[in-house]
């Protein structure tokens, strides 16, 4: 359950940082990946996936670190 832990932080990570990777190559904005948290940002669909399957994935991660700290 360890490794499957980090596997997911790592890869909930990367898909975020390449969403938004993807957002500051297609628009320039460099503003707007500062304040994220803003709607100001126009993810398009592809973008906006990346970005929930990441958070997604971050998300299993801290579940599995809760679940292996009750074990």
């Amino acid at each position: 359950m360890f490794y499957a832990e980090k596997i997911a932080l790592m890869a909930g990570l990367c898909l975020v940082l390449y969403a938004y990777f993807r957002y500051w190559r297609r628009t320039g904005d460099g503003q707007g990946l500062v304040m994220f948290w803003r709607r100001a940002m126009a993810l398009n669909v592809v973008e906006f996936k990346l970005q929930r399957g990441g958070i997604a994935l971050l998300l299993v991660a801290v579940v599995l670190r809760f679940a292996q700290a009750l074990l």
